[in-house]
């Protein structure tokens, strides 16, 4: 039997020293990409497992037709033994502090996987440095990326991830597309990240797209996690602080689940940040 393979996709790999990690990192190029165009804005997402294979199925049509612009797009996944791995490793990375609640439920839900890696939340800086300092030259030197268009998608701990950037190192992505971020994590520890920069600084230039399903308040561990509360008051924070700079849209999807509404999040977000 032949492996499927996405078309016009390629996959590097890269070491962390100090995440002590083997990272994948797959890439995909657009339709018209080729040495003789400008350089090409470069998009980077997590979790990119399902979400790389997922906008590579839906991306090219949109760059085809316009609605998109012609970019590179970078997934970040991780080179481990079994792909489920990926469900722990990303506690680790995705976070910017401990949650010792949320751990431990998560250490019941694992072993109904098997045996996944232990890990130690909170390594949200190291997983940013990992991505400005070594990707991205990995990126640039290898196609024709313009390092100074650069956007982030994430959704769930991935969006938790964009907003830790978003308040500690904004210069990082000019375009943030985050898809029901985990603003729950540990008693919103977000907030406090984003109430120490509000305080040193009246400007955050990025173009932000925030999401979330509305099945996502309600029912089951929704009730505990209120993401679609959440979201609103932080879009309201973040109004209200009147950053120099900064574009915000906050959107509601009807009828979406935290599942389901990944695909919206990614393919709508986009074309919201490049508008």
């Amino acid at each position: 039997m032949g492996q499927f393979s996405i078309e016009n996709t390629e996959q590097l790999e890269i070491y962390s020293k100090e995440i002590d990690q083997n990272f994948y990192i797959n890439v995909g190029l657009p339709p018209n990409y080729s040495e003789e165009n400008d350089k090409y804005p470069v998009v980077y997402v997590t979790d990119a497992g399902s979400n790389f294979s997922g906008l590579m199925s839906s991306i090219p049509l949109m760059q085809l037709v316009k609605d998109l612009p012609h970019f590179i797009l970078v997934g970040i996944d991780y080179k481990s033994k079994k792909p489920r791995d990926s469900m722990s490793l990303r506690n680790r990375d995705l976070t910017p502090s401990n949650d010792p609640v949320w751990m431990s439920t998560q250490k019941e839900i694992f072993k109904i996987f098997g045996d996944l890696p232990e890990v130690e939340p909170g390594g949200a800086k190291e997983f940013l440095d990992f991505i400005n300092e070594e990707v991205k030259p990995l990126i640039n030197k290898n196609y024709y990326a313009d390092n100074l268009d650069q956007t982030y998608c994430g959704f769930s701990l991935g969006g938790l991830f964009g907003l830790y950037t978003l308040f500690t190192s904004p210069e990082s992505f000019n375009r943030y597309v985050l898809g029901s971020p985990s603003i729950w994590w540990d008693n919103k520890y977000i907030l406090k990240v984003e109430e120490d920069y509000a305080k040193n600084n009246k400007k955050l230039s990025a173009n932000v797209f925030l999401s979330v399903g509305d099945l996502e308040e309600e029912g089951g561990q929704a009730d505990t996690f209120k993401m679609i509360s959440n979201v609103k008051a932080l879009s309201k924070i973040l109004q209200s602080r009147n950053y120099k700079g900064l574009i915000l849209k906050t959107a509601i999807f009807e009828d979406e689940t935290h599942c389901s509404a990944v695909s919206a999040t990614l393919n709508r977000g986009l074309r919201s940040v490049f508008s």
